[in-house]
């Protein structure tokens, strides 16, 4: 399919020059808006036939190294995903094994406390009864 006929358009031949190098749309033949293209659709048909204009369509051995580079890429961001993972779950583990850590110092904190109380408080009673 031409570019012309995909545009609509339509030559009138009786005005071409002999050498081919000129040529005249008629404008009242014009469509007001181009036709919509399908989805993958392109001027020329490139995904369909593969070249502009008809040519050798798409190597098989294309599409697969695309194929392929696309597992490649999805496998590298798997890995990187579950060694993000991984480290995520690393650090959880370290901050809870810090979390018990200070709370075990808090505990020994309170008991130093308490200690120190019941001192003070056995020395003002044998200060009382001296």
């Amino acid at each position: 399919m031409s570019l012309l006929a995909t545009l609509g358009l339509e030559l009138d031949r009786a005005v071409l020059p002999a050498s081919g190098l000129g040529w005249l749309v008629d404008y009242g033949k014009l469509p007001l808006a181009p036709a919509p293209l399908a989805p993958y659709e392109v001027l020329g048909g490139a995904l369909e036939g593969g070249l502009p204009g008809g040519g050798e369509p798409l190597a098989g051995d294309r599409k697969q190294k695309k194929r392929d580079q696309n597992k490649s890429a999805a496998l590298r961001y798997r890995q990187r995903k579950r060694a993000e993972g991984e480290a995520l779950e690393g650090e959880c583990q370290g901050l809870g094994a810090l979390r018990e850590r200070a709370e075990s110092v808090e505990r020994e904190i309170q008991y130093v406390k308490d200690l120190l109380i019941e001192v003070y408080k056995a020395r003002s009673q044998r200060t009382r009864s001296s």
